[in-house]
């Protein structure tokens, strides 16, 4: 296995920082070619992962809060890649707080714990902290007074833009755990992910990437 998830690992591109790429350096088509090395165990872990935490979830995105928690948390029992499964965690850590800031000015504090309990680790801290500007949990995660700043000034871009840099960070140290393996791959595919949730936000970028995908069907080689 080593040395075919070396062989995968140096076929894939390099991905530029998701803010300053101009384009995707690898369609999907030709990721999901490259990922067909993956061992058959490692390959259902990446697609239950990917459905729940990638920024671009399509038919499988959640209704609500609740529901992308309570899935997230469901998934776990299916993902037991130690990396992966932390990744998940973390992701689900996430949402949880970003749920909780954006709930608080509709919702008392028995009503959010009611909709997210179960779902993470935090849930119940948080309630307990309610009237907390951050939970008390700054000092754990240290992005969660800007992400409030946005979410009071209804600056959505922002946010999005604050959230892929801390995810695209710390899936950058998963990669660095072990550059030749498992972890490298999955990701290089969730950062492909925001990668194309960034440019996706530009007309004209997605024109061309939308032609390359034309001529790439038309010509896969």
């Amino acid at each position: 296995m080593a040395e075919q998830y070396i062989t995968l690992v140096t076929s894939l591109p390099y991905l530029p920082p998701f803010e300053k790429a101009e384009r995707s350096p690898i369609t999907r088509l030709r990721l999901e070619q490259r990922l067909h090395m993956l061992e058959p165990d490692d390959a259902r872990q990446l697609v239950i992962a990917e459905a729940l935490v990638s920024w671009r979830m399509s038919l499988s995105k959640p209704k609500s809060d609740q529901e992308m928690l309570l899935r997230c948390r469901a998934a776990l029992q299916d993902i037991s890649h130690p990396a992966l499964r932390e990744f998940v965690e973390f992701r689900l850590d996430q949402q949880t707080i970003l749920a909780a800031l954006r709930q608080r000015k509709h919702l008392n504090e028995s009503s959010f714990l009611e909709q997210v309990n179960g779902g993470s680790r935090w849930a119940r801290v948080i309630s307990s902290n309610w009237d907390s500007p951050d939970f008390k949990l700054a000092a754990v995660y240290p992005w969660i007074p800007q992400a409030r700043t946005y979410i009071e000034a209804n600056d959505a871009g922002a946010l999005d833009r604050l959230m892929m840099g801390i995810i695209w960070e710390q899936l950058s140290r998963i990669a660095d755990s072990n550059r030749f393996g498992f972890e490298a791959v999955f990701a290089f595919v969730l950062k492909w992910d925001i990668l194309q949730a960034w440019l996706a936000r530009d007309a004209g970028k997605a024109k061309s990437r939308f032609q390359e995908l034309i001529k790439e069907v038309t010509n896969v080689s």
